[in-house]
């Protein structure tokens, strides 16, 4: 292999089929985890901000 057929990251050459990373769907159980999380978070900001008399509405 000369060196002009090595990538230069260093990386093995993608398959063109594969979306990335970035863009490949979820499992429906890390997105139900992901929206758990952040509705734990919604309602600990909640209670914590009428714990110290925050008038939220």
């Amino acid at each position: 292999m000369s060196d002009d057929e090595k990538p230069k990251s260093g990386k093995a050459p993608r398959d063109p089929s594969d979306p990335g990373f970035w863009r490949r769907p979820l499992p429906s159980g890390a997105v139900w985890a992901i929206i758990g999380v952040a509705a734990a978070v919604v309602v600990a900001g909640i209670i914590v901000s009428l714990s110290l008399g925050v008038s939220l509405f």
